[in-house]
């Protein structure tokens, strides 16, 4: 279903875990290549297909259907099949496409366009460290990392680690190592993509 014109790589991982610096520095660095940040598909607030939380008095933004997932989908196979974005001047200059998402693949027609994917694991104190500072539209209720979270990340990464066939093809790096250590690992597989 990829164009062949097209090198997909999918970034993915707990909150916090540096997605963000890394898809911002391959972004910067990668001539070609085009950024999908799937934060960028959250439904309203007042979409009514929010999971509403009645202890916290706050909706559940840790799940996929916190998230307008068709409207991603369909943005990048439109990118990707498009005629306009397939033409290429160097038949060699392959275009690159970097999806950004803290559920990514867990679309699987996102995952299964991916040529590489990566996944930034942290500690749930590491994430907690990095996270208490952090502001976030809707703002972070007391409670709601403990209860919904954590919770949630540590369900999403049990579900990676039990689809076999998905397992197999990730790239899971500490997130708590450096930027550049963990932009220098993913640079250097996405040389040999490129060569």
């Amino acid at each position: 279903m990829s164009s062949k014109n097209w090198i997909v790589l999918g970034i993915s991982g707990a909150t916090c875990s540096g997605k963000t610096s890394l898809v911002n520095r391959l972004h910067k660095e990668l001539k070609n290549s085009v950024l999908i940040c799937q934060d960028n598909y959250f439904l309203p607030a007042d979409d009514p297909r929010h999971t509403y939380i009645p202890e916290l008095n706050h909706m559940n933004w840790e799940i996929i259907n916190s998230l307008d997932m068709d409207k991603m989908r369909s943005d990048v196979l439109n990118l990707i099949t498009s005629p306009e974005e397939s033409k290429s001047t160097n038949t060699n200059d392959k275009k690159i496409l970097i999806l950004d998402g803290f559920l990514l693949f867990t679309c699987k027609v996102i995952s299964k366009l991916c040529n590489k994917k990566y996944f930034l694991t942290l500690t749930k104190d590491q994430c907690w460290e990095r996270r208490k500072d952090r502001c976030y539209d809707p703002p972070d209720v007391p409670g709601y990392f403990e209860k919904v979270v954590w919770p949630e990340y540590a369900k999403h990464t049990n579900d990676l680690m039990k689809d076999k066939d998905l397992y197999k093809t990730i790239t899971f790096i500490d997130g708590s190592k450096s930027k550049e250590e963990i932009f220098q690992i993913v640079s250097a597989d996405i040389k040999k993509l490129l060569s």
